[in-house]
């Protein structure tokens, strides 16, 4: 039997080979990286997002162009699952308690939390007394709906008149009416 020697070649077609097939590779790779890379690009650019880098930023004014179009709801459609039950009714008591009862009591007398917080921490001297159940259901219906501080920039009652419409307004001033003197 023939025994075959192989011998590291030498020959300039040999390199020549060597040389084409390492070009290809290089012009194979550099190809493969150029198509992946202009697939990235293109796919982040037609407003698709399919690679959220900058996520916040969509939710700005000046990026909503950029967004895809969305279609609106329908508007008489019906919920699938039934609503969550209202924790705050519009009756008198409840509209008090979620407006006035911070500051006024839950007897309406002025023995609130956070005005007497207030007055202990800060210093702070009501303009008018607190107490709330001797006065007409007229004056406080007219107070709930001014629109600027009721009784002057010093003073730290809020205005109503934007936050309570007018039967809200009356229904609070029913309830403190209602409670005893």
């Amino acid at each position: 039997m023939f025994k075959r020697v192989t011998s590291p070649s030498t020959s300039p077609v040999t390199d020549q080979v060597m040389e084409v097939r390492s070009k290809r590779r290089f012009k194979g790779w550099f190809f493969g990286i150029t198509m992946l890379f202009g697939i990235l690009v293109v796919g982040c650019s037609q407003g698709s997002y399919p690679l959220d880098i900058f996520y916040e930023q969509h939710y700005q004014q000046s990026y909503r162009s950029h967004e895809p179009p969305r279609l609106s709801g329908v508007s008489d459609a019906v919920a699938f699952f039934p609503p969550a039950p209202s924790t705050v009714t519009n009756t008198g008591a409840d509209l008090y308690k979620v407006n006035c009862q911070m500051c006024h009591g839950s007897d309406a007398k002025g023995t609130g939390p956070v005005l007497s917080l207030i007055t202990d921490t800060y210093g702070y001297t009501p303009m008018v007394p607190t107490d709330i159940t001797n006065r007409p259901i007229a004056l406080i219906e007219m107070q709930l709906g001014r629109t600027v501080r009721p009784f002057g920039e010093t003073s730290v009652m809020p205005p109503f008149g934007k936050l309570l419409n007018a039967d809200e307004r009356s229904l609070i001033a029913q309830y403190v009416g209602s409670l005893p003197k």
